[in-house]
């Protein structure tokens, strides 16, 4: 769940989370445990998650398990984040693996969705009716049906936790089409983290750019997803008038060297912004062009994003002016 108060992920109604937290994730493929970042670990659950083991977490308190019945069989890995490891300023604990999330994004695997988080493992649940089967029936010739149905000795923890971001339906385009998190896109997140932790916490500019850098997938359609792409591009810069030409040479300039790589770049981004007007208006554009616009709107905003936190602030006037005129 977005909020617009600072805070990217809201727990869920009526839970408390002062601990560690558990994020079950949805289309990511993970062969082993993968640090991305100080306390931040993705790992591959150690069994398949069925709905009979959701089930057994509804028994305990899950209130929403059978919404997530449909995706079980591609929730394979999880996210551990370690309440420790929160800094101020920063995300807390919850924040910090949704932060996580981002990153998957900007690294390529954009099909990745967090879905629901406990406050202990999602592998103590996974696999948790197989596991518990001959305990069940030991129970069940031991002390009969009733005993054995309404007070099984096998069972769950009190469950804390609940939805996050459950979704059926998104975008995605060619930069983000992985669904696998390899050692290198990991290693990448670990280097960027804390960069992004930290101007995310401080700066509205950037925190709002970096959610349309990830929540575009959400739009109803193409264009929908272009418009909010290029809302985060145009907060970086803080421009209200003459976008099409102050974005296009000042990205250019932040981007490209001076010389001709500059200029052609200046040129491709003058181009995209022309297709994305045509988009958010409702012109006619063909599905090949939106597609393109699509994947490089997103890998600008992305690049933008990197570049801002490789410096650790945001761009101050004088900067964009100074990067122009060289």
């Amino acid at each position: 769940m977005i909020s617009r108060s600072g805070q990217s992920i809201v727990s869920p109604k009526g839970t408390t989370l002062d601990a560690n937290c558990y994020i079950l994730l949805w289309n990511l493929k993970c062969a082993s445990v993968r640090q991305i970042a100080p306390g931040l670990s993705v790992r591959p659950l150690e069994s398949k998650l069925t709905v009979f083991d959701l089930a057994a977490a509804g028994a305990v308190g899950f209130r929403e398990w059978a919404t997530l019945e449909i995706m079980a069989p591609g929730c394979t890995s999880e996210i551990e984040s370690a309440k420790d490891a929160a800094v101020t300023p920063g995300y807390d604990a919850l924040n910090r693996a949704w932060l996580a999330c981002s990153l998957l994004v900007l690294a390529g695997c954009g099909k990745v969705l967090p879905v629901a988080v406990s406050s202990y493992s999602w592998s103590v649940i996974a696999g948790f009716q197989s596991k518990g089967a001959e305990s069940f029936r030991k129970q069940l010739k031991d002390s009969g049906v009733d005993d054995a149905g309404f007070s099984p000795r096998h069972q769950l923890p009190k469950f804390s936790g609940g939805l996050l971001d459950y979704r059926l339906k998104f975008l995605l385009c060619p930069s983000i089409a992985s669904d696998e998190l390899s050692i290198p896109d990991a290693e990448w997140i670990n280097s960027n983290f804390d960069r992004f932790n930290s101007l995310a916490a401080s700066s509205e500019k950037f925190r709002f750019a970096l959610e349309a850098g990830v929540d575009w997938r959400y739009a109803h359609d193409q264009r929908a997803a272009i418009a909010r792409l290029w809302a985060g591009t145009e907060a970086l810069f803080g421009l209200s008038a003459e976008l099409v030409y102050r974005i296009s040479i000042t990205a250019a300039s932040l981007l490209k060297s001076r010389g001709e790589s500059r200029v052609r770049c200046a040129s491709q981004i003058k181009k995209l912004y022309g297709i994305r007007s045509k988009a958010v208006h409702g012109e006619q554009v063909s599905p090949e062009k939106m597609n393109e616009a699509l994947d490089e709107s997103f890998v600008l905003l992305r690049d933008l994003l990197l570049l801002v936190a490789s410096r650790g602030k945001d761009f101050e006037e004088e900067e964009l002016q100074s990067a122009i005129m060289g």
